[in-house]
C-alpha cells in the first residue's frame, strides 16, 4: 500500500511506505491538515478501499509529531465514513459506500500480461476484487520486516572485514554458510557441514546451477513431479537433461516406476508438493533412497534434489523431516527466503552432498547468482539475533488466517468447483474446477479483471482435469469475499466456452 511522508518535506516515501503529500508548516491544527491531506488522497483515488493505513503509533514516528495528532485525524476521517476500524485491528479506507466511492480500477503494471476478452459482459460492479496478485509463491509483502533488515544491513556493514569486501567465495561468504548449516541442524534435523553448503540467489539459480553440474557428470535424464513447478522443467531442459514427467497422486510423486524410466536424478517437492499441496508418503520416501542408493554399474551416481517447499509454513503440526536428512551423501537440498521474507532478496541456499562441490564451482562460472556479500551477512544478523525465527512465527499465524478467510470465502461466494485435499500448509491453494471447464479462458478473464493467476494445466505435462492455483500470501483477509465473488462471476461468465485439454510441454 501507499505509505508515507516524513515531515522532512512533501512526498517523501518513508517507512511505513504511505506516500503522503501534505505541507507540515502550513496554517491551522495538525491534525486538520493531516486529515484534510488522507482525504484529498481517498477522493483523488490514491488510496483505495481497503487500503490499510500505518499505525498510529509508526505514522507519529515517520512525521515527527505527537500520537494524539494521528488519532485525531483518523478519528475524524472515521467519522466522516473515510476510514474504518477499531482498535486492535488496524485502521483502512472504507468500502464503496463510503465517500471515497468504488475502487480505483487497477494500474496497468499491477497485472501485466492482461488479457482481452469480447466484450460480452458488464464491467464488475463497485466491491470487485481489484488488482490481486494471486502468484501462489508470493509473501505478504507488506509484512517485510524492514526496521530489522535495515538495522541487519547496518550490522553487517559495521562487522564485515577487509576480506569479506574482497573478492567472494565462490560458494558463498563463510559466516553465511556457518550459519545456514547451524538453522538447518536446528529446524530441518540436516547433518550440514557448512563446507557443504553453497549460497545462491534462490531456488530457480539452485536449479540451474546442480542441473548443470549433474549434467557435467553424465546424467541424462531427470524425473519431475507432473504437475510441478513450470519453471523447473525449463531449466532442466536448457541444461541438457531430458525431462521425464511423473505423476502425482495423494501420496505425492509415483516413484515405484522410476526403474523404467531409466532417470538418472529425480527432482521432488516432497514436504509440500507443488502444486497438489500433498507430502511425498513415507513408503515412498524410503522407496525414493532406495532408488538414489542403487546406482547400475556403469552409470553415474543417481541423485534425488529436494526443494523443501512450504517447510516453513505447517499449520496444523510439525512438517515431516527433510529426505536429506536421511541420505546426505544422495541429496541435494534446496532452500531460500524468497517465501520466508520476500523474493526481490535473491537469497537461497544448496546443500550437496561433497561429491559434488568441485562440479557446482565449476557450473558457478557458467550460471553465476552469488548475492551481495552484505545482504548475506545482513541475514546472518537476522537468524542469530532470533528476528528470523521471531518473523516466522509471526507469519504462520498471519497466513493461516488468511488460508481460512480464503476458502471460506470461496465456500460462501459458492465459487463453482472445490479445494483439492491437502495439508494445512504453504501460501497457496489448489482450486479444482468442474470438469469441461475452460482453464484458459477463465484464466484470461481474470487477468481482465486485475487477477494475476497460475492455472493447474500451466503445471501440467500431460493433460488433466482444469484447476486454480490460488496464492493468498499477499491477499489481505479482508480482501478474501470481493476476490471470491469476482472468481464466482468470472467462472460463470465463461461457462460454455470451448475446453482447452491442459497439458503444456509434452516431452
Amino acid at each position: 500500500m501507499a505509505a508515507n511522508q516524513s515531515a522532512s518535506g512533501p512526498g517523501r516515501a518513508g517507512a511505513t511506505g504511505l506516500l503522503l503529500t501534505w505541507d507540515p508548516d502550513g496554517p491551522g491544527p495538525a491534525h486538520d491538515r493531516l486529515a484534510a491531506a488522507l482525504r484529498g488522497h481517498v477522493n483523488d483515488g490514491r488510496l483505495r478501499a481497503g487500503d490499510r493505513l500505518p499505525s498510529t503509533r509508526a505514522l507519529a514516528e515517520e512525521l515527527g509529531l505527537s500520537r494524539w495528532v494521528i488519532t485525531e485525524a483518523y478519528d475524524q476521517l472515521k467519522a466522516e465514513g473515510y476510514l474504518t476500524g477499531r482498535v486492535g485491528s488496524g485502521t483502512v479506507v472504507a468500502g464503496p459506500s463510503g465517500p471515497s466511492g468504488p475502487p480505483r480500477a487497477p494500474d496497468a503494471d499491477a497485472a501485466p500480461d492482461r488479457a482481452t476478452l469480447p466484450p460480452t459482459a458488464p464491467p464488475d460492479p463497485p466491491g470487485a476484487a481489484g488488482a490481486l496478485d494471486l502468484s501462489p509463491a508470493l509473501p505478504d509483502l507488506s509484512s517485510f520486516p524492514r526496521t530489522a533488515w535495515r538495522a541487519a544491513l547496518t550490522r553487517a556493514l559495521a562487522t564485515a572485514t577487509d576480506a569479506e569486501l574482497g573478492h567472494p567465495d565462490p560458494a558463498g561468504t563463510p559466516r553465511l554458510r556457518v550459519t545456514t548449516a547451524d538453522y538447518l541442524r536446528r529446524v530441518r534435523g540436516l547433518a550440514v557441514d557448512p563446507g557443504q553448503v553453497h549460497v545462491t540467489q534462490g531456488v530457480r539459480n539452485a536449479v540451474a546451477l546442480v542441473c548443470r553440474a549433474l549434467r557435467a557428470r553424465g546424467a541424462r535424464r531427470i524425473a519431475v513431479e507432473d504437475p510441478s513447478w513450470p519453471r523447473l522443467r525449463d531449466l532442466a531442459r536448457a541444461s541438457g537433461l531430458d525431462v521425464v514427467p511423473v505423476p502425482v497422486d495423494e501420496g505425492g510423486m509415483l516413484v515405484d516406476g522410476l526403474e523404467a524410466l531409466d532417470v538418472d536424478v529425480v527432482f521432488v517437492t516432497p514436504t509440500h508438493q507443488f502444486p497438489t499441496g500433498v507430502p511425498l508418503s513415507a513408503r515412498r520416501r524410503l522407496a525414493l533412497l532406495a532408488w538414489a542408493g542403487a546406482t547400475p554399474s556403469g552409470r553415474s551416481p543417481r541423485f534425488v534434489v529436494e526443494d523443501d517447499y512450504d517447510a516453513e509454513f505447517r499449520y496444523d503440526r510439525r512438517p515431516v523431516g527433510a529426505l536429506a536428512a536421511r541420505a546426505p551423501e544422495r541429496v541435494v537440498y534446496l532452500g531460500s527466503t524468497s517465501k520466508t521474507l520476500g523474493p526481490g532478496l535473491h537469497l537461497g541456499w544448496m546443500v550437496a552432498p561433497d561429491a559434488l562441490h568441485d562440479d557446482l564451482t565449476t557450473a558457478r562460472d557458467a550460471v553465476g547468482g552469488l548475492p551481495p556479500t552484505l545482504d548475506q551477512l545482513a541475514l546472518v544478523h537476522l537468524v542469530t539475533s532470533g528476528t528470523y525465527d521471531r518473523h516466522l512465527r509471526r507469519m504462520r499465524r498471519l497466513y493461516q488466517q488468511r488460508r481460512s478467510a480464503l476458502l471460506a470465502a470461496l465456500a460462501a461466494a459458492g465459487v463453482a468447483g472445490r479445494p483439492a485435499p491437502s495439508m494445512d500448509a504453504g501460501l497457496h491453494v489448489l482450486w479444482l474446477l468442474p470438469d469441461g471447464t475452460a482453464e484458459d479462458a477463465v484464466l484470461a478473464r481474470a487477468r481482465e479483471h486485475g487477477l494475476t493467476l497460475l492455472g493447474l494445466g500451466q503445471c501440467r505435462v500431460a493433460a488433466g482435469a482444469p484447476g486454480l492455483v490460488l496464492g493468498y500470501g499477499n491477499v489481505p483477509a479482508h480482501r478474501a469475499g470481493a476476490l471470491a465473488e469476482t472468481l464466482a462471476r468470472t467462472l460463470t461468465r465463461t461457462a460454455g466456452t470451448a475446453v482447452y485439454p491442459g497439458g503444456r510441454d509434452r516431452p
